[in-house]
């Protein structure tokens, strides 16, 4: 009796306090992720976060291979050709330099080309079309950096905290 009768009084406490009602809610912190390994690199690619992952799912690509592309082929967009907006390398052979109006518009147009125009299916498949010379070193690279953003270690301060 006295367990029930506490009970009941914990209970209407609870009622009549009007507590509020706690959750917890998961965040994506892979932009969080991305913007660590961007800015331990210096990369003028720091900002472009939610458009790199956007844009590689959009196009049903893993959400770290265009920024990870761009840290193989140009640390990042820290060397580009002079006056390009290319990170990737992408038509960028011999003498010939294939250039964007920005950053953004590399990102859209690389991973549009790799979706209708490779087998996307694995970082191998996509690098045998990509990168016919060093093919080993550029998965490898690749691998590398797409590892370095999924394992990024998200500083307190950068956590979406509501206390």
């Amino acid at each position: 009796m006295n367990k029930t009768l506490v009970l009941v009084i914990c209970t209407l406490i609870l009622l009549i306090s009007g507590t509020k009602k706690v959750s917890a809610v998961e965040h994506d912190l892979r932009a969080e992720q991305m913007r660590v390994v961007l800015s331990k690199y210096n990369s003028p690619m720091v900002g472009l976060e939610d458009v790199l992952i956007s844009t590689a799912e959009k196009y049903g690509l893993d959400w770290t291979l265009m920024a990870a592309i761009a840290g193989t082929e140009s640390s990042f967009a820290k060397r580009m050709p002079y006056q390009c907006n290319n990170p990737y390398g992408w038509g960028i052979y011999g003498n010939n330099k294939l250039c964007f109006k920005s950053l953004e518009d590399s990102i859209e147009g690389v991973a549009s080309g790799l979706a209708k125009k490779y087998n996307i299916s694995s970082i191998e498949s996509i690098a045998h079309t990509y990168n016919t010379v060093s093919t080993d070193g550029w998965i490898m690279h690749t691998k590398f950096f797409m590892n370095k953003i999924k394992n990024a270690e998200v500083p307190v301060s950068a956590l979406p905290i509501e206390l």
